[in-house]
């Protein structure tokens, strides 16, 4: 049985995480001994810069015991100002703050908000491009397609920091126990459909209907909503929306669509292989559906690689886990992945001093030696080739070998975010997510019916949106 006790405490720090208030921290002065002195109070004389980061029980030790001190060993004439932000306030917060002129250097477009297309579409972003020509940055460490993300017009408009695809991660202890073969790593075995994961699935559900003891065959949680529509083939948005960020329509009533997400519906309440979302809630309160050990198979975003990584078959009750691609819901489907990349921007309109010092701190954020502490503290996987073959020993229970081959081939099977290259994305997403809503909590939905309604109300959006921001 998973730890319950172990999982309420994680569970309980990571809510926190999320809805504590913003809370400026200060970098820490270096000091000789292990553990940092207070910080000296500003003077006069002493730079700042502002780095708005989000409220994360992962990422915030590293930026505030690794980054802080290191950065004011090497600077210490320009103080860090960590802005720590809850993910769903930054997007107002940082909006609210360029707005007022207040100063504001670094931070990452995609935590919380609309994401970088938008952002870069109301001029918040500043153009990286004269200051990489300048200095000479070697963008080369960079994997190509990654860097290439944040590069349109001739210009580059942001650093990547991290960067992951779409999963189904999986329990291999209850896999092992009823003796099923863990699924492949190979993103081209078209074997691997969405009908032999609902089969494994089938097997590994125990006693669905007492959420008390049962265990679960299959979790989905690809998001974008959308997203479930790339399995099968089906791309709602037309070809260079996302070069863009803008569209003049969506299609969701393609077969792929409809077949998607009425195969999706269907776990729950016909193959009763999924929790639903009064279950999902009790297993929440376990630390999470995956975390709790009930969940045999998890469909997700590569969050999953750092969110999961506190299981282990060395942690009291603990299991070990492992990746394997999303299945192939119609031959042929190609981009099934989703793909997530952060990255690290300047706000537009810093001058002068204030400026290059914005610039080197991303230079220092980037750099070799803390591109690699980021990624052993977070366990986040790396955005720079030098790294990633250190990252894939990270894992005690998948083979470095096969790490690489799940991880990397959903690059080859992906696509970026909706959520990073469209344009107010939030207000399409709570859109689909209002129509949907009842679909999925009606044990008789129909995709068939919902999604003209999805369409329609897309498109309305859309419509407005481009006449609103200067669309097409």
């Amino acid at each position: 049985m998973f730890n319950r006790k172990r999982f309420y405490l994680l569970a309980a720090l990571l809510a926190t995480s999320l809805v504590l208030a913003a809370c400026p921290t200060t970098a820490p002065a270096p000091t000789t001994g292990d553990q940092p002195a207070a910080a000296a109070p500003a003077t006069g004389a002493q730079r700042e810069i502002v780095w708005m980061v989000r409220t994360n029980v992962v990422e915030n030790p590293w930026e505030e015991n690794v980054v802080a001190p290191a950065w004011a060993a090497e600077n210490p004439d320009v103080r860090l100002n960590i802005l720590n932000i809850a993910q769903d306030e930054i997007a107002l917060k940082r909006e609210a703050m360029i707005a007022a002129g207040e100063a504001l250097d670094v931070w990452s477009p995609n935590w919380g908000g609309d994401g970088f297309a938008s952002d870069r579409n109301r001029g918040l972003i500043m153009d990286l491009t004269p200051l990489i020509e300048r200095d000479q940055l070697d963008t080369s460490v960079f994997i190509p397609e990654v860097l290439a993300i944040y590069q349109s017009e001739g210009k580059t408009w942001a650093l990547p920091f991290l960067t992951t695809g779409s999963y189904l991660f999986y329990n291999m202890d209850l896999f092992d126990e009823a003796g099923i073969p863990y699924p492949t790593t190979d993103w081209d075995d078209e074997s691997w459909t969405w009908d032999a994961a609902l089969d494994i699935a089938k097997q590994l559900t125990v006693n669905p209907e007492d959420p008390t003891s049962a265990i679960y065959g299959w979790a989905e949680g690809i998001w974008p909503a959308e997203a479930i529509t790339w399995l099968w083939g089906a791309h709602p948005w037309p070809e260079g929306a996302f070069e863009t960020g803008f569209a003049e329509s969506v299609d969701f009533t393609s077969d792929g669509a409809v077949a998607s997400f009425q195969a999706k519906h269907d776990l729950t309440y016909v193959h009763r292989v999924a929790p639903d979302s009064a279950a999902t809630q009790a297993l929440s309160q376990l630390g999470g559906a995956f975390q709790s050990g009930r969940v045999a198979m998890h469909t997700t975003g590569g969050w999953g690689w750092w969110v999961f990584s506190i299981i282990s078959r060395e942690v009291e009750g603990g299991f070990c886990w492992g990746a394997a691609p999303l299945p192939y819901g119609a031959p042929g489907a190609e981009n099934r992945s989703v793909i997530f990349t952060d990255p690290w921007v300047i706000t537009r309109g810093l001058e002068g001093q204030r400026l290059e010092d914005a610039w080197n701190f991303i230079k220092f954020l980037v750099r070799e030696d803390n591109a690699r502490s980021y990624m052993q503290a977070t366990n986040t996987p790396p955005t720079q080739s030098a790294l990633q073959e250190e990252w894939f020993e990270q894992f005690s229970c998948m083979s470095p070998d096969d790490v690489k081959e799940v991880y990397q081939g959903s690059f080859r099977h992906g696509l970026e975010s909706s959520n990073h290259l469209m344009v107010r994305f939030d207000e399409l997403n709570s859109t689909w997510d209002n129509v949907l809503g009842e679909f999925w909590s009606d044990p008789n939905g129909s995709a068939a019916e919902v999604l003209p309604e999805v369409e329609q109300a897309v498109n309305e959006v859309l419509a407005r949106i481009n006449r609103e921001e200067g669309g097409q």
